[in-house]
């Protein structure tokens, strides 16, 4: 399969003028009308070129006609076949050569950062100060949730919607957080930081005095919508200014930072809700934010380039994908009901369950065929989905995404029953380990920075998460002390190394006008992998509760009450008689290692398919 990292294949049609652009650097008002015309044939080869910049910037033409020769590097010998293999891909990752493609009506005009002569610009350390914020938000505010869920239910007695408060917050988040790349191409990378560093500080805010659980329900998906931007858009601005090869370590960073606002919330969420109250968990945030949203505002730009949308509205209209995205928001949005019901507070079996998972893929179809046909800028081109290497890249991101999340959502459940430690317990032991995830993904930033090495990462992390999971799978009903936290360390050093590893291969694999559009595309398909991992390993564990647990309880009173209680809380367990309390153990702990097996499984089904 041939992939292109930097680079797609240069056209017979127009290739002379577009290499010409490229090699003598012409601003882009000078490009513009040059493109226009290219677009509908009038300048097939480097003659009109040469003539019409003769004509239009004779300064400027003469200026760096010189240079022009001295660039042999931008005239490949073979100009219809200046495309790597997947094999090359190992030798030259992370290599962003300065050829500019034929152009695409998909594709805004950006120009990569010059690797030789790059420098930081103006205001760079204040750029990441304000990214940097927004992700230790992104990372915060998606564990600390947990750490407040039964104390929010029980102050407002609510146990039944409790579940919404997770359920909102990801429903939104992944539902737009694709839109966020083209948005950006479109209308520039401030407006699309700003509407997501406000929204999640209103959402937050919202949080924090919402009056009943309706309200914070409603508040939790506003604060998704912003908060699916958040590591988006950190990424895409530092796209934007640093050159692919350098931008390894600062990709670490970014990882780093989302680990250690993960462990935060996980650590101190607690803290925070039995000292000060749950609400202070929310309205703490919103300051972090607001410091954001000032430094962004003073120092985040719009990249040079982009789309040419025309004057007025009605030229907007028919260049922005408005139903791509509407189809695509709401087979998200309906997939995640289905799947947060099923098994939940509906049977799989439910009318409702699988409408909403039957409406979603026709929905999904229906993006499909819109995308392909329409004359607009896609939200999401398919030829960034067409191709053995790229969905084997994205098949593998969908495997990753949904080992992880099955694995970390069945961990704490794990120590609350084999070792009946408390959720706040629970929480605190994973806290350390969960220290490898950072540190691959400092690793990952290393590798990729000093050797490229791409898919030798993915192949590395995969293999650890496999090793990783296996570890936790092996353990017994009881076991070494030690191994309750060694075992936990592989999967998440794994974790840290493969996530970055699989969007650089992604990101190598496209020109870098589609790095934003790529970049969210592979944040969608791994929130999509999150989703089905809980999912899916829910399913297993409720099932295997639903079937063994009756029989090993044998005939005791209110039996199938019991039944039901321990399928709905851990907690519940803790209030049985000690031998009846053995037996539940004992069949939770059985379908949590039908849970890690599966995970396993999926881990070995990423290894493989990068590895081929």
């Amino acid at each position: 399969m041939q992939v292109t990292p930097g680079v797609t294949q240069l056209s017979r049609k127009g290739g002379c003028c577009n290499r010409f652009i490229a090699c003598m650097h012409i601003p882009r008002q000078l490009t513009i009308p040059l493109l226009a015309h290219h677009r509908h044939a009038a300048f097939e080869n480097l003659g009109f070129s040469l003539l019409f910049f003769m004509i239009t910037a004779p300064e400027y033409f003469l200026s760096k006609a010189t240079e022009l020769f001295s660039l042999r590097s931008c005239f490949p010998l073979d100009i219809t076949t200046a495309r790597m293999t997947s094999s090359d891909i190992e030798r030259h990752d992370t290599d962003d050569h300065e050829l500019l493609h034929s152009i695409r009506d998909d594709q805004p005009l950006l120009r990569a950062p010059d690797e030789e002569t790059w420098s930081p610009p103006r205001g760079f350390l204040w750029i990441q100060v304000a990214i940097m914020s927004n992700v230790f938000l992104y990372g915060f505010d998606g564990t600390i949730t947990a750490a407040t869920y039964a104390i929010i239910s029980s102050e407002f007695d609510a146990a039944n919607n409790a579940s919404w408060l997770t359920t909102s917050y990801l429903l939104t988040s992944t539902a737009f957080q694709p839109l966020y790349g083209r948005v950006s191409d479109i209308f520039g990378r401030r407006v699309c930081f700003f509407i997501s560093t406000v929204t999640f500080a209103l959402g937050c805010l919202g949080c924090g005095v919402a009056g009943n659980v309706v309200l914070l329900n409603c508040m939790r998906a506003l604060t998704g919508f912003g908060g699916g931007g958040l590591m988006t858009m950190a990424t895409i601005v530092n796209s934007d200014m640093i050159p692919f090869r350098k931008r390894g370590m600062y990709q670490a960073l970014q990882n780093g930072m989302f680990g250690f606002g993960a462990i935060c919330g996980a650590s101190f969420g607690g803290t925070i809700a039995d000292g000060i109250g749950w609400r202070w968990c929310f309205l703490l945030q919103v300051p972090i934010s607001a410091f954001a949203l000032v430094v962004g505002a003073l120092v985040i730009k719009n990249p040079e380039g982009g789309f040419d949308l025309g004057q007025g509205f009605r030229d907007i209209w028919t260049k922005v994908d408005f139903s791509g995205a509407l189809l695509l928001v709401l087979a998200i949005s309906i997939q995640l009901v289905g799947l947060s019901l099923g098994g939940n507070e509906l049977p799989w079996g439910s009318p409702w369950v699988i409408a909403s998972l039957v409406g979603s893929a026709v929905l999904f179809v229906l993006f499909l065929v819109v995308e392909s046909r329409t004359q607009a800028i896609p939200i999401i081109p398919l030829r960034l989905i067409k191709g053995k290497f790229p969905l084997l890249v994205e098949f593998a991101n969908i495997c990753v995404g949904l080992s992880a999340y099955a694995y970390l959502f069945n961990l704490p459940l794990f120590f609350q029953v084999v070792l009946l430690d408390s959720a706040t317990a629970a929480g605190a032991r994973l806290a350390i380990p969960s220290l490898a995830t950072p540190i691959g993904g400092l690793i990952a930033g290393v590798v990729m920075s000093k050797w490229g090495k791409l898919l030798t990462l993915v192949r590395t992390g995969a293999f650890l998460m496999v090793i990783g999971n296996a570890l936790v799978t092996s353990l017994g009903f009881e076991d070494s002390a030690w191994k309750y936290y060694v075992y936990i360390f592989p999967a998440n050093l794994g974790q840290g190394i493969v996530y970055p590893g699989i969007l650089f291969t992604s990101l190598a694999t496209f020109d870098h006008a589609d790095h934003a559009v790529s970049a969210s595309t592979v944040y969608l398909i791994r929130s999509l992998g999150t989703v089905y991992g809980v999912a899916v390993t829910s399913a297993i564990l409720q099932t295997t509760l639903s079937i063994r647990l009756p029989d090993a309880l044998g005939e005791i009173p209110d039996k199938w009450r019991i039944v039901e209680e321990i399928r709905h809380s851990v907690s519940a367990i803790r209030d049985l008689p000690p031998d009846i309390q053995l037996k539940a153990r004992h069949v939770y702990f059985e379908g949590l290692r039908y849970s890690f097996a599966t995970s396993t499984a999926v881990a070995v089904a990423a290894e493989v398919c990068i590895t081929h």
